[in-house]
């Protein structure tokens, strides 16, 4: 009888959850979305969802932009202090393309929480970033 609990402990633990994107372009412009659940089998836990829209630009061959703007939120019966604060994102980026394989890419990130406990905030992060980076293609 103790066999039959372990396998359902086990898959108690387990998260279900998708992550669904879509994109499509046209011509230079391209528009990108994004949508994406977890749910934890334990309701203290919870689940978390998630929503991206992004719309993408070339200018040339060579210099491309990107804006996003993304939504994540916690579902389900939280534990208030487990539970993560509900996040509003804006994303604004370029890449300019060095040679036919390597692209330098940079730009900006704003995140925005709401609904967090002021004692669990810590005020000396920022929810702001600047990122500046690299892509190999193969």
């Amino acid at each position: 009888m103790a066999d039959a609990a372990a396998p359902a402990a086990i898959s108690a633990l387990t998260p279900t959850g998708y992550n669904l994107g879509v994109a499509i372009g046209w011509k230079r412009f391209a528009v990108a979305g994004d949508v994406a659940k977890v749910k934890s089998a334990d309701s203290a836990i919870g689940g978390r969802e998630s929503a991206m829209l992004g719309v993408s630009y070339s200018l040339s061959n060579r210099l491309s932009t990107r804006v996003a703007v993304g939504a994540d939120h916690s579902t389900g019966g939280t534990v208030p202090a487990l539970r993560h604060g509900d996040n509003v994102s804006l994303d604004l980026g370029s890449s300019y393309s060095l040679s036919r394989r390597i692209d330098l890419t940079g730009g900006v990130r704003y995140n925005i929480e709401r609904h967090r406990y002021s004692a669990l905030q810590d005020q000396r992060r920022d929810s702001q970033a600047v990122y500046v980076g690299n892509a190999f293609k193969f």
